[in-house]
This record gives structure tokens, C-alpha cells and sequence, in this order.
């Protein structure tokens, strides 16, 4: 009887392969959707005028994501392996590469994890008051709670978030039908695209924001190595995903635009809750704290999953320690959930996941060059690979994101010439490591 037992449970030391579409399309939705889409509308509406222009930028970063999405299915589907990118780039172009690009996507993870806790914290006193005395308190526990749920298990994270991702997603469609319906616009009518003049310098910033916005949308591939079918799964939950995604950012802006036209808008730091606030009692206020709570909890959770799959995969291919592969009777990495609660917690305590998360369009124009490049060589370096998606429109549509995605390093640079200095040092910063892995790993062999 006792055998029995023994043998119908999870085997501790591998990851489960339980997870499918609507894991993909849950944690893609939740690491995209954060706090970006509660503070950057404003931000984005005082850098360029007009309705049609706002929200033709924001339905272009999701045809850019979307583009990438077709290539990255392709990569996903032909190595479906934990850990998203780092294991294309690896595979392409060696260690230092994709070691590079696994230190990017943990480093964003991590300042994801950590200002969405933070975020958490400031959004919980419009609906507790005296909680504003505690705010760092409130982060860290907010992490531990969702590291412990995590930790427990895969399946416990999993109901995390799916869970806080679809609430989330109909909490916003039901802020555009409240916009829309129910909040009187100005009277005065808006232009679709303002005669004024705007500089280069001024539609990058606010483009380098929403493609911030959509970071995240590749989170999907994290978890390939987990997915019971990624064949299939991966390029479903990727697409939906970014679908979902991109049509709740343009319903979202094109509400708080009809309601508070682009002049007032540019004037809310916290749109939302100026738009609920026309309405009449104390409820929209709360329904405000709750939403924005519900929204960057579902996004520290996403990042939180995310981020130990990289460290994962590094410890699996000899880039860190063996040990870090060690994964628990639920089928969570263990040591790697430990080894990023001590990031996060670090980050959000110091507040220095600012600074990170202010390079985070950066640093992911960076590696999705990359791993569009990779693409590239792995067509040629490796033919053989199955590919049970094969990107559509090749090669005319796979060559675009690697025109966009170098176009906007260049562009997101000069527009930030400190900040993208500090984002391709934080690039370099594991170059060290990767060739003192690699030695190790010769010398192991040997």
C-alpha cells in the first residue's frame, strides 16, 4: 500500500509537465498587465497630443510583440525547454550570449517582482489608511506570501495565478464599460492628432513606456519544459495572450481618453481613480485600491515564477552551481525560489529595483534582438531541429522584429544615453562568470 503511494506521487527532482493554454495565456496576461498600465497612460499623454496618435502607438507595440511572438512560437515549439530565450540564444550562439541574455530576463524579473510589491504597498492605503505607515512591511509580506504559495507547488502557483489574471482582465474590460457608459466626457471635443509639432525625442520616450508596458508577453516560454503539450500550448497561450493584452490596453487608454480627453489625462498621475471619481459615493475609490492591489499582486506573482525557471536552467546547462537545479516533491526549484526572494527582497527593501525597472524596454529590446538573431542562426545551424510551428510570412515577417528590436536599442539609447549605457553594462556584467563556467565545465569534463 505504502509502494503504492510512493509511486503515484510527483517525482522530486523533476518539474511537472502539468501546465497548458491557460497557464500560458494567465501568466502572460498577469507579467504584462501591471502597474505600467495604472501610471503610464498619463505619462504618455503629456509626451505626445492627440487621441488617434495614442492609441495607434499603443495598438503598434502590440503588432511589434505580436511579430516577435511569431518567430519566438517557432523557437519555443522546436526547443521547449525551461527557461524562454536564454535556451534559444544558448543554443545559437554559446554561452556568454545566452548567459547574457538568462542575466537580462532574471535582472528584469526581479525589479518586476520587486516595484509590483512596492506598487502594492502605495496602492493598499486608498483602501486601508493605515497601512501608509507600513509600506515596506506590506511589500515584504506580499512576497512571502506569494513565495510560499509558489514554493509549496507548481499546481499552488498556478491557481495563483490564473486566478488573479482573469479577475484582473475582467476588472479592466469593466473599467472600459464604466468609462465609456457611464462617465460624462468633456464637452469640448478632442483632435485625433494634434497640429503640433512633436519631436523624435518625445514619441521614443513614449513608446520606449508602452513597450514597457508589454514586457512580459514572452513569459509563456519560461515555462516550456513544464507544459504537457507545448506544441500546441505555446503558440496558443502566446498569441492570446498578447491579444488579450493589447485589446485591454487600447480599450483602457481609448476610455481614459474619451472620458478625460488627452489634455486631462496628461494631468491625472492615477487616471483611473480621476475617471472613478465623476462617480457619485466612496465606492469607486476602493473599487480603485482593490483593482490596482489585485493587478500588481497578479503581476509580482508572474515575475516571481518567472524568474527562478532562468536560474533553473542556467544551474541545468552547468552555468551555476548544480544544486540550483534541486526541485521539490511539488515541482518547484527550490533554491532557485530562495536564491530570487533574496533579489527581490533586497531590491524592494533598498529601492534600488527603480533604477532596473526604469531600463526594463532597454533591457528586453536588448535580448529579444537577440534572441531574434538567434532565429535566424538556428535556421541555418541547425535545419534539423522539429518545428511543429514554423513562423508564418517567412522570411519577410521574421526579418521585422530584427530591424525593430535593433532599431530600438539604438533609438531607446540615444533618447536615454545614461540609462542605455547602464543597461548594456548590466548586459556585460555576466561575461566574467560565463567564461569562468565554461572553464569549469571543460575541466569537469576533462
Amino acid at each position: 500500500m505504502s509502494t503504492g503511494a510512493v509511486a503515484s506521487g510527483p517525482p522530486r527532482g523533476h518539474l511537472l509537465k502539468i501546465l497548458g493554454v491557460t497557464f500560458g495565456v494567465a501568466v502572460a496576461i498577469g507579467q504584462v498587465i501591471g502597474s505600467g498600465i495604472l501610471r503610464s497612460p498619463s505619462i504618455i499623454a503629456g509626451q505626445v497630443q492627440g487621441i488617434g496618435l495614442i492609441i495607434g502607438l499603443w495598438a503598434l507595440g502590440g503588432l511589434q510583440v505580436a511579430l516577435a511572438a511569431n518567430l519566438n512560437a517557432e523557437l519555443g515549439t522546436a526547443l521547449p525547454r525551461t527557461g524562454g530565450g536564454y535556451n534559444f540564444v544558448r543554443r545559437a550562439m554559446g554561452d556568454v550570449f545566452g548567459l547574457a541574455v538568462g542575466w537580462t530576463d532574471w535582472l528584469s524579473n526581479l525589479a518586476g517582482a520587486a516595484a509590483a510589491s512596492v506598487s502594492f504597498a502605495e496602492f493598499l492605503p486608498l483602501l486601508l489608511p493605515a497601512a501608509g505607515a507600513h509600506k515596506i512591511a506590506i511589500a515584504l509580506s506580499l512576497q512571502a506570501a506569494l513565495y510560499t504559495a509558489n514554493i509549496a507547488g507548481l499546481r499552488e502557483g498556478r491557481a495563483v495565478q490564473e486566478l488573479t489574471s482573469f479577475i484582473k482582465a475582467a476588472m479592466l474590460l469593466v473599467f472600459i464599460v464604466i468609462a465609456v457608459l457611464v462617465v460624462a466626457p468633456p464637452e469640448k471635443p478632442t483632435l485625433l492628432f494634434s497640429p503640433t509639432a512633436l519631436g523624435w525625442a518625445n514619441l521614443v520616450l513614449a513608446y520606449q513606456l508602452i513597450m514597457g508596458a508589454y514586457a512580459g508577453w514572452n513569459t509563456p516560454l519560461y515555462f516550456a519544459g513544464e507544459n504537457s503539450d507545448p506544441a500546441r500550448a505555446l503558440p496558443r497561450a502566446l498569441f492570446v495572450g498578447i491579444a488579450v493584452t493589447a485589446f485591454l490596453y487600447i480599450g483602457v487608454n481609448g476610455a481614459l481618453l474619451y472620458a478625460l480627453s488627452p489634455a486631462g489625462l496628461a494631468g491625472s498621475p492615477l487616471p483611473f481613480s480621476a475617471v472613478l471619481s465623476r462617480i457619485a459615493g466612496p465606492a469607486p475609490a476602493a473599487l480603485f485600491a482593490l483593482g490596482a492591489c489585485l493587478t500588481v499582486a497578479s503581476c509580482s506573482n508572474a515575475c516571481i515564477m518567472a524568474a527562478p525557471r532562468v536560474l533553473f536552467a542556467l544551474a541545468r546547462d552547468g552555468l551555476l552551481p548544480r544544486g540550483v537545479t534541486y526541485v521539490n516533491a511539488g515541482g518547484s526549484p527550490t533554491i532557485a525560489y530562495a536564491m530570487t526572494a533574496l533579489g527581490t527582497v533586497a531590491l524592494a527593501a533598498t529601492g534600488t529595483f527603480s533604477l532596473v525597472f526604469g531600463l526594463i524596454a532597454t533591457l528586453n529590446a536588448l535580448s529579444g534582438f537577440l534572441v531574434d538573431i538567434a532565429f535566424w542562426v538556428l535556421r541555418v545551424k541547425a535545419p534539423e531541429l522539429p518545428r511543429p510551428y514554423r513562423a508564418k510570412g517567412y522570411p519577410v515577417l521574421p526579418m521585422i522584429p530584427v530591424l525593430v528590436d535593433g532599431a530600438l536599442v539604438v533609438l531607446f539609447t540615444a533618447a536615454d544615453y545614461v540609462g542605455g549605457l547602464v543597461a548594456l553594462g548590466l548586459g556585460l556584467l555576466c561575461i566574467p562568470f560565463a567564461f569562468l563556467a565554461h572553464r569549469a565545465r571543460e575541466g569537469a569534463a576533462a
